[in-house]
């Protein structure tokens, strides 16, 4: 219902003010005349005086609707990206320099994908990824084993940027390779995964900040690892997230 209702915002947004028939693209007309101009040059992207005749109107607006934050930003020679910021969702939109919509994507706050749309020169959707057909185990689903298990889903804690000792908490879905870096120990590929990544949580009994991976249509745990803090790379160059791996799913 919630994903249903910011889609049909995003309809009443793309509509509202717009002078163009097609309301995929963007109302460049609504966003010269109530947004705020700035001139910057490409050569370097360092902005330059107004008046300069190379200079490129770079546009900027910044709106509140229904509760709901809009960020529209570009200009007309590399495009153009609208993010709307719900307190579920964020739709972030890329348009090209005359304002037709080049690709979308809807994400949740806590960090995976829902809905991932491509559009053809004209405007048109040409290609459309829904998330949740794709996963016999559901968002809720995911969300739900995390609720069980005590692991922190206040919408807040993967907001904000925490301390640079810990990596960010986030939750990501999709194919295994997408996730070889934080998945290495998995010979897997193109199999459908969910990973829990450096959230604070329990597993059996035990509190800490967990990375999991869970199979995309069953919901088994594949692998768990516990954050033990960061470790120094070789040669003493840099600093490494440190890992003791708790279950490996052969």
């Amino acid at each position: 219902m919630k994903i249903f209702f910011l889609l049909s915002f995003i309809g009443i947004i793309s509509c509202n003010g717009q002078t163009n028939k097609d309301t995929n693209m963007l109302d460049l007309e609504y966003l010269k005349k109530n947004g705020n101009v700035s001139s910057i040059s490409y050569n370097g992207a360092v902005s330059i005086p107004e008046d300069n005749k190379s200079s490129v109107k770079h546009y900027k607006l910044s709106e509140i609707k229904n509760n709901i934050k809009i960020i529209t930003e570009g200009d007309e020679e590399i495009g153009f990206i609208r993010t709307i910021n719900d307190t579920d969702y964020t739709t972030i939109t890329e348009f090209d320099g005359k304002g037709f919509p080049k690709k979308s994507e809807i994400k949740s706050t806590y960090g995976f994908y829902v809905n991932q749309v491509e559009y053809d020169q004209k405007g048109n959707p040409s290609k459309e990824i829904n998330y949740d057909l794709l996963f016999k185990f559901k968002a809720k689903d995911i969300l739900n084993y995390m609720k069980n298990n005590d692991f922190n889903l206040d919408k807040k804690y993967y907001q904000n940027i925490l301390s640079s000792e810990v990596p960010p908490p986030t939750i990501l879905r999709g194919t295994a390779d997408e996730f070889k870096l934080l998945i290495p120990e998995l010979k897997l590929n193109n199999e459908f995964v969910w990973i829990i990544s450096n959230v604070e949580g329990s597993y059996k009994g035990n509190k800490g900040i967990y990375l999991l991976c869970l199979d995309g249509n069953t919901g088994k745990e594949l692998l768990v690892k516990k954050y033990l803090g960061k470790k120094s790379g070789k040669n003493g160059i840099g600093t490494y997230p440190n890992y003791e791996t708790i279950l490996i799913s052969k």
